[in-house]
């Protein structure tokens, strides 16, 4: 009697035998029955891919295909301000000499400019 030669991952019992299924991930042959639904995130849940993979090759689902939740926002401090550096407010264009260097007609104060510059040690 000729035998056919099996697949790999097919198991063949001639006292009860058992359908085969090809992978569809892969094209291998498995037995029908060991053949598992591949399943992903979609939105909250696992949801089904509609694909028959092997048992091998079978994808853990990736978390971040799902939705992600946020936590609600903390409260807000009541009367919250930003602090007041005078040094973000200044913006000199150019130094010469280590000094800010003003523009002609420039509107920003030069004694405020000079105030903040002295109070920070630098001249």
């Amino acid at each position: 009697m000729a035998w056919r030669p099996h697949p790999k991952h097919a198991r063949t019992n001639p006292r009860s035998p058992a359908g085969w299924a090809v992978c569809q991930r892969t094209g291998f042959t498995f037995n029908a029955r060991k053949l598992v639904d591949q399943k992903q995130w979609r939105g909250l849940q696992l949801m089904s891919t509609n694909l028959s993979v092997g048992p091998p090759y079978v994808d853990i689902p990736q978390r971040q295909l799902g939705t992600v939740i946020l936590p609600p926002d903390p409260l807000p401090l009541i009367g919250a301000l930003p602090e007041p550096y005078a040094i973000d407010e200044i913006w000199p264009r150019l130094l010469q000499n280590g000094r800010p260097r003003y523009l002609q007609r420039s509107t920003c104060s030069r004694s405020m400019q000079a105030r903040t510059y002295y109070q920070q040690g630098q001249f």
